[in-house]
C-alpha cells in the first residue's frame, strides 16, 4: 500500500500531523511519503494569474477565507504514479482542489484531515459561530465574511464544487477532535461523503518527553529559580492565538522580576513595561522545542479557537502542565483538572489567578504535570495513530467511491 499525503507548506501544525502519520506508517512496512507545493513549473503569465486571484480572496474578506479555484499545478501524475491512497491535510492555498479531485483514477482512495472548516465550507477557516455553511438549500449565502457583492455567490460556489467533488470520489473525512467532528456533521459536504470520524493527533513521543528541568534552563540561559512560562505557535502576530492579550495579562503577575517568558513563533509583538519576554524566533527543530517546553513551568495559551490543541499535548508530553481558553477542542486534548487548568475565553482574572496557583505550589505542577505525560504518552502515541489510520486506508481501497458516500454516519 502506497500512501501520498499533500501539504501545502512544509511547516506548520499540519505538516507536523501529515509528517509524523508518514513516519509512524513507514516503520508499520506502509510506503508513504509527504508532497509539498514546489517551485511552480507553469508560465510567468498563469502564476501572475494565480496571485491575482489569490490577493483578490484576500481583498475581498474580512477574515482568512480561500476559494477553490486557483491556477497553480496540482501534484504530476508521475507523482501519483502507484499510489493506492491521497490523504489531503491544508491544501486551500496551492492547486483546485475539487477539479483535480475529478480526474483522479476511481481505483485511488482519498482521504482528508480537517484540520480547520475548509474543507467542509464555503471557504472559511475558523468556526466563529456562523452555521450557514450547514444550510441544505443555499449553504454559506450571504457570507458575513465576504464583502458584497462577492458574499452573494463566491462561498456558495466553492461550497457546491467542493459537495460534488468529494463525494464522487468518495472522500474519508477525519476529524482531530469530537468537537471539531459535531461542527463537521452538519455540513452538507460531510453529509455526502457519509460522515466523519474522529482519530486524534499523535505526537513523537521520543522527541516530546521529560527532561531534567535544570539541565534545560542551563542550555537556554535561564536562572534556576525563575518562574518561567512558555508560549507560543507557528506565528506571533496570529490574531487567533491572541498573544499581544496574553503578555499584558502576565505583566500583570505578582513579583514581576522572577517571572520569564519564552515565546516562540515567528514575528514580533508589542510586551509590556515590566515584563521580561525572550523571543525565540521560530522553532524548526522539534527537539529545541520539546527542551522549551521541558525548561518550563507552565505553558500558557490565550488562543480564542483550536481545533484540538497539538502544541498542548506536546508541552504536556514533556510533563508541562497547561493553562488555557476552554474553546473548540482544547479540553478533549488537555482535560481540566487533569493535565490543565482551563478557564473562559478572555477571562483575564481567571488565568491569573490558575497561573499564580501554579507558581505557589510546586506540588500541583508536578500533579498536573505527571498526568499530562501519561495521558499524551499514551492518548496520543504516534503506533495509535499510524495504525488507526492504516485501517482507514485498507477499508478505503476495499469499497468503490459510490460505496464510501453511501455509508452511514459515524464518529469514533
Amino acid at each position: 500500500m502506497r500512501i501520498l499525503h499533500l501539504n501545502t507548506h512544509p511547516s506548520g501544525g499540519s505538516y507536523e500531523y501529515a509528517a509524523l502519520l508518514s513516519s509512524a506508517l513507514a516503520e508499520q512496512g506502509i510506503e508513504s511519503h509527504v508532497l509539498c507545493k514546489s517551485t511552480p513549473s507553469a508560465g510567468l503569465g498563469r502564476l501572475l494569474l494565480d496571485r491575482v486571484i489569490r490577493r483578490s480572496y484576500v481583498s475581498l474578506s474580512t477574515e482568512p477565507w480561500h476559494g477553490t479555484r486557483r491556477l497553480l499545478s496540482p501534484p504530476r501524475p508521475e507523482e501519483l504514479d502507484g499510489i493506492d491512497v491521497v490523504h489531503l491535510h491544508t491544501v486551500a492555498d496551492w492547486f483546485d482542489v475539487p477539479r483535480w479531485l475529478e480526474t483522479l483514477p476511481r481505483r485511488m482512495g482519498v482521504v482528508i484531515s480537517l484540520h480547520d472548516m475548509w474543507h467542509m465550507t464555503g471557504g472559511c477557516f475558523r468556526y466563529r459561530g456562523c452555521d450557514r455553511y450547514a444550510n441544505q438549500t443555499n449553504p454559506c449565502n450571504p457570507c458575513p465574511i465576504l464583502r458584497w457583492p462577492a458574499n452573494r455567490f463566491l462561498a456558495t460556489a466553492a461550497h457546491s464544487r467542493k459537495l460534488r467533488a468529494y463525494r464522487n470520489c468518495g472522500a474519508r473525512l477525519v476529524a482531530n477532535s469530537q468537537w471539531l467532528a459535531e461542527i463537521a456533521r452538519r455540513s452538507p459536504i460531510v453529509k455526502a461523503c457519509g460522515g466523519v470520524r474522529v482519530i486524534r493527533p499523535g505526537i513523537d513521543t521520543t522527541v516530546f518527553k521529560p527532561q531534567d528541568k535544570n539541565l534545560c534552563r542551563k542550555h537556554l540561559g535561564l536562572s534556576a529559580d525563575a518562574f518561567v512560562i512558555v508560549t507560543g505557535g507557528a506565528s506571533l502576530t496570529d490574531t487567533n492565538k491572541n498573544v499581544p492579550w496574553l503578555l499584558q495579562q502576565l505583566s500583570r503577575l505578582p513579583d514581576l522580576p522572577s517571572v520569564i517568558v519564552l515565546a516562540f513563533g515567528q514575528g514580533a509583538v508589542p510586551v509590556p513595561d515590566g515584563l521580561n519576554v525572550r523571543f525565540t524566533g521560530g522553532i524548526r527543530d522539534r527537539h529545541d522545542l520539546a527542551r522549551l517546553f521541558a525548561a518550563a513551568d507552565v505553558f500558557v495559551s490565550a488562543s480564542l479557537m483550536e481545533t484540538y490543541g497539538l502544541t498542548l499535548v506536546e508541552a504536556m508530553a514533556c510533563g508541562t502542565p497547561v493553562v488555557a481558553f476552554r474553546v473548540g477542542g482544547i479540553p478533549e486534548a488537555a482535560p481540566d483538572g487533569q493535565a490543565a487548568i482551563l478557564c473562559a475565553p478572555q477571562d483575564s482574572a481567571a488565568l491569573i489567578e490558575a497561573i499564580i496557583n501554579l507558581r505557589d505550589s510546586p506540588q500541583l505542577r508536578e500533579r498536573l504535570g505527571d498526568v499530562a505525560h501519561e495521558m499524551a504518552n499514551t492518548r496520543n502515541a504516534p503506533s495509535l495513530f499510524s495504525k488507526t489510520f492504516a485501517q482507514l486506508y485498507r477499508d478505503c481501497i476495499r469499497l468503490e467511491p459510490t460505496q464510501c458516500a453511501e455509508r452511514p454516519a459515524f464518529v469514533i
